[in-house]
């Protein structure tokens, strides 16, 4: 399960929930990411700037605990940094 708070969004996007279950998956790191993205041809709304913001650290988050699940990158690109410099 994240850390994240997740009380806001899920209370305003209930399906969203079922982050929680699938947490440590390779499913889960695609549904983050696609919430993220627009995948519906320029047909999205988006989320509004704190539930895009709860997304993103959901999917940071995701992919510190398991950098190998974005097998598409070899690993969270955004990380690599901070694994080099000791801030993890």
């Amino acid at each position: 399960m994240p850390v994240t708070d997740t009380a806001r969004l899920y209370a305003e996007h209930p399906h969203l929930a079922c982050i929680d279950e699938m947490w440590g998956t390779p499913q889960c790191r695609e549904y983050i990411s696609r919430l993220l993205n627009d995948t519906r041809g320029g047909e999205r709304r988006g989320f509004d700037p704190d539930h895009a913001s709860t997304i993103f650290q959901l999917l940071s988050e995701h992919d510190r605990q398991y950098p190998d699940l974005d097998e598409a990158r070899g690993g969270a690109w955004w990380l690599a940094g901070l694994e080099r410099r000791g801030d993890e």
